[in-house]
């Protein structure tokens, strides 16, 4: 499907919405749409959707900002007629081949008037889709000059040709009261890229998907050195017991080979060949397929809900202080290092009779619960196969002239 993403502006411009416009297209490109971009200002991110700058949308252009001088003072002129048409006529050139558009806040904010009306005039031509943040009907910030008078009176007209999303319950009462005619919006939540966010390496983007880390009770990292004094087997034996439970836990181990130990290769062979079949998919020796250095290594700690570090000896133990650092609980060993850093970030325990008491420990951790609670309602994948697809498909049963 080929889908145009319409926005005053994007990145670097810093805002909510620049960003869903920049979330939205890569998770629409991810789930194999064709995206374009459309904006007034903005920079090309580089990214796999395409990006096209519409100089009439631009606030300096110059129809543009004469019609907003006027319209300031409460008045209209033959710029504002003059400015529409030349605004449908770049969003004709620009959207054709369009399947779908989702247009951003245009069709509530009074931000640009004469692209609110020639979008009005397009949306019988279009699959038009008015993606609403925020509405200037019920923003006491804005106070309009005329508001029932055309084209103010537009901040209160609901378009018959649309399909109007809102971001949360509240916008969508809102549009509910302050629009007429009386529309029933669909809520789709805005979602939130860890692509994006984290600033993640490539290796990780590409990866995201096969780690399923939005379906993942509980993600543990791992980064450690494969020797035996790491313990990782009593790592991997926890995650399996998660999973005798009924839970899904992802076990991140870093997993380089110490090069200096042929007892190390020997742990690292018996570790892999040992894990069986069902576990495969819980747990994962990154270093397998990268070199974890250090932007992977902030990675994998970014993207983890808690550090597991069952080492039997440490010296003195830097994954502990670095998962501290990244706000992370910890589950580490009760040894000598680790004993003066407990306390309400650390569980210390090497016994697995103490699981149950760990897991409790951790749920009960704020920071966990709204990292899962965040991954598992507005990750880009969750989001998309709970509200897109079907809208997708609802507006692609519209009939368009």
């Amino acid at each position: 499907m080929k889908i145009a993403i319409v926005h005053y502006s994007t990145w670097p411009e810093m805002g909510g919405v620049e960003n869903v416009v920049r979330d939205q297209a890569n998770m629409l490109v991810r789930a194999g749409h064709e995206v374009k971009v459309l904006t007034g200002t903005g920079l090309d991110t580089s990214e796999e959707y395409e990006f096209v700058l519409m100089p009439e949308l631009a606030p300096d252009f110059p129809l543009n900002k004469a019609v907003r001088d006027v319209l300031v003072r409460g008045q209209a002129d033959q710029n504002f007629s003059k400015y529409r048409s030349v605004l449908v006529e770049a969003f004709r050139a620009a959207l054709a081949g369009i399947d779908v558009t989702f247009v951003h806040n245009m069709f509530t904010l009074h931000f640009n008037l004469a692209c609110t009306r020639a979008l009005f005039d397009l949306a019988p031509q279009h699959r038009l889709v008015a993606w609403t943040h925020d509405l200037t009907a019920s923003n006491t910030d804005y106070a309009l000059p005329n508001p029932t008078q055309p084209p103010w009176n537009l901040m209160r007209t609901s378009c018959p040709d649309v399909t109007y999303v809102a971001t949360s319950d509240l916008r969508a009462t809102e549009i509910k009261t302050q629009l007429k005619p009386l529309v029933s919006p669909v809520v789709i939540p805005n979602l939130v890229d860890p692509a994006r966010l984290f600033g993640l390496t490539p290796e990780l983007r590409e990866s995201l998907v096969s780690l399923a880390i939005p379906w993942r009770d509980f993600v543990f990292l791992l980064p450690a050195q494969v020797m035996l004094r790491k313990n990782i087997d009593l790592a991997i034996e926890i995650v399996k017991k998660l999973c005798a439970a009924g839970r899904n836990p992802l076990l991140l181990i870093t997993g380089a080979k110490d090069l200096n130990s042929p007892a190390s290769e020997h742990y690292g062979v018996f570790l892999r060949q040992s894990l069986p079949a069902e576990l495969k998919t819980h747990v994962v020796f990154v270093s397998d397929f990268f070199a974890v250095q250090d932007e992977m290594m902030r990675d994998l700690y970014l993207l983890s809900d808690c550090l597991l570090f069952p080492s039997k000896q440490e010296g003195f133990g830097l994954p502990v202080i670095e998962a501290a650092m990244h706000r992370m609980p910890i589950w580490c060993s009760n040894i000598p290092s680790y004993r003066a850093l407990e306390g309400e970030g650390s569980f210390l325990f090497d016994d697995l009779a103490k699981l149950p008491e760990a897991l409790k420990w951790l749920e009960a951790q704020p920071t966990f619960r709204q990292q899962r609670r965040c991954r598992r309602l507005f990750d880009p994948t969750i989001v998309y196969s709970k509200y897109y697809e079907a809208l997708l498909v609802a507006l692609m049963l519209r009939k368009i002239l």
